[in-house]
């Protein structure tokens, strides 16, 4: 029954990081199973907890692989419901969230994590990634050591960006330029590239992940008052306005529906 659930909940987790602009890390938060994982991903906690990391991996691969088309299509079709679902998931688990955060009593000073996350998210709201999408290889002058530098920096924030809830590491890239040129550097097998990216991507994950087990295990209220921040700011970013038509009370039904959803499911997993 472990294996299964771990799965199931694997799957919604790639589910939700094959929407553009979500985080998978936002849905782990949301299943309340976060601390569990990043607990979990460490030398000496890897082998003991493999019977939870294998399935929940599964899920997550079948989630991004199986389900990534229907998303997509979704998004582009049906965009405002399926936005609107993802928000009443966020709004659903916030209260769950912010209980564990206030803990036995809130310290002002942590407000002004969740102050400089929320205001991160607006000012990601307002950057235009339009303008850095579309850089290719050529547009940075061919591959260079200055190049393969930036291109390690931006792939080790994006994948600290994936790890924490909220932020989308997609999005990030677009914003630093680099998403094209990755993109560009599977497409089109150039391994330099994609080793460069790769190495990032491991140093990101490998400092993302020890800094988040020591802001747990020494600051958990500044660390989810900060992921509080990021998951108010996330509503902001996917926020697709509203049409009054009948994708639009469809949208605001799966609202309603989902946030019930998340509130009952936060609330019987604390």
């Amino acid at each position: 029954m472990e294996y299964l659930k771990s799965t199931i909940h694997g799957l919604l987790i790639g589910i939700a990081n094959a929407i553009p602009g979500v985080s998978g890390g936002t849905m782990a938060v949301i299943l309340n199973i976060y601390d569990k994982i990043m607990y979990a991903i460490s030398p000496k906690g890897l082998k003991e907890n493999l019977k939870f990391l294998v399935p929940l991996g599964i899920g997550a691969v079948l989630g991004v692989f199986l389900l990534s088309n229907v998303i997509v299509a979704a998004m582009e079709n049906y965009p405002m419901i399926l936005n609107f679902c993802f928000i009443g998931l966020v709004l659903g688990s916030l209260p769950a969230i912010f209980k564990r955060a206030r803990g036995d009593g809130i310290h002002n000073r942590n407000w002004l994590f969740f102050a400089a996350a929320l205001l991160l998210m607006i000012i990601l709201t307002f950057a235009n990634p339009d303008a850095s999408a579309g850089k290719s290889l050529e547009d940075f002058g061919g591959i260079s050591f200055i190049f393969c530098v930036w291109l390690f920096i931006t792939a080790a924030i994006g994948c600290v960006s994936m790890i924490l809830p909220g932020l989308s590491g997609s999005l990030i890239l677009l914003l630093l330029g680099t998403y094209g040129v990755i993109m560009e550097s599977i497409a089109s097998f150039n391994f330099l590239l994609i080793g460069v990216t790769g190495l990032g991507v491991l140093t990101g994950g490998v400092v993302g992940i020890k800094v988040i087990k020591k802001m747990l295990r020494f600051h958990p209220q500044a660390l989810y008052f900060g992921i509080l921040g990021l998951m108010v700011g996330s509503m902001i970013i996917i926020w697709p306005g509203f049409i009054p038509n009948a994708q639009g009370i469809i949208a605001a039904i799966g609202l309603i529906a989902f946030t019930l959803i998340a509130y009952f499911m936060s609330r019987d997993s604390e």
